[in-house]
C-alpha cells in the first residue's frame, strides 16, 4: 500500500546512514545518476514487511527506494532542516 499526501514537492537530503546505505545498494554505473550530498524529492512512503520505505526521486527523475530507518538511525531528513533538528 502506498499513501501519497502532497509529497511531490517535499525535498529531502540523506543522512550519513542514508548515504552509506544508498551508495552500497545503488552503486554509480557508467552514468552519474545522483549526488548523495544533493537533494532528492520524496515521492511516497510505504510499509513493506513492517519496514517503512521511502520512494525518492533524484534530480534526473530516476526513482529509488530506501528504508526510512536502519538500525534505529534515520536515513533522510527534510532539506530545510538543520542536522540537529531530526
Amino acid at each position: 500500500m502506498t499513501i501519497r499526501v502532497g509529497l511531490e514537492t517535499t525535498k529531502i537530503v540523506l543522512t550519513e546512514a542514508g548515504k552509506e546505505w544508498f551508495t552500497e545498494n545503488y552503486p554509480q554505473g557508467f552514468v552519474y545518476e545522483y549526488d548523495v550530498d544533493g537533494e532528492f524529492t520524496l515521492k511516497s512512503m510505504m510499509v513493506v514487511e513492517k519496514q517503512a520505505i521511502a520512494e525518492i526521486i533524484c534530480p534526473l527523475g530516476i526513482p529509488y527506494r530506501i528504508p526510512a530507518n536502519i538500525d534505529g538511525q534515520t536515513t533522510f531528513r527534510m532539506a530545510d532542516r538543520e542536522k540537529g533538528e531530526d
